[in-house]
């Protein structure tokens, strides 16, 4: 379990996309929960806008096929999917959990995660 002081910057790392993260491996080099939160963080983000990308190609993609409404819904059907990341994140960040989420776990040991 983590400290009360460890659980608020993991919060600011989660809670503050690109900022949040570099702050508090900045205040906090030396400890790893803040790390894991930090780079979870920055991993999340690039799902996220990697995600936000392929949608809007595929969204582009069906507009132009006369399938619009299909591409509307996968993307606030994804768009929903980040919310519920995002919120379920804050809340481990919160507990002191270490949270494995798939592909962005994935992605943050690419980046130094451990």
């Amino acid at each position: 379990m983590a400290a009360q002081e460890e659980k608020v910057y993991a919060i600011i790392a989660w809670l503050i996309p690109i900022v949040g993260p570099v702050v508090s491996l900045i205040l906090k080099p030396g400890v790893r929960y803040v790390k894991h939160w930090s780079i979870l963080s920055i991993s999340f983000l690039i799902v996220a806008i990697l995600g936000y990308a392929v949608i809007g190609i595929l969204d582009l993609i069906l507009s132009i096929i006369h399938l619009g409404l299909i591409g509307k819904v996968l993307t606030t059907l994804f768009a929903i999917l980040v919310l519920i990341a995002w919120v379920v994140g804050i809340l481990k960040a919160a507990e002191g959990e270490y949270w494995k989420p798939p592909l962005i776990y994935d992605i943050a040991l690419k980046l130094g995660l451990e």
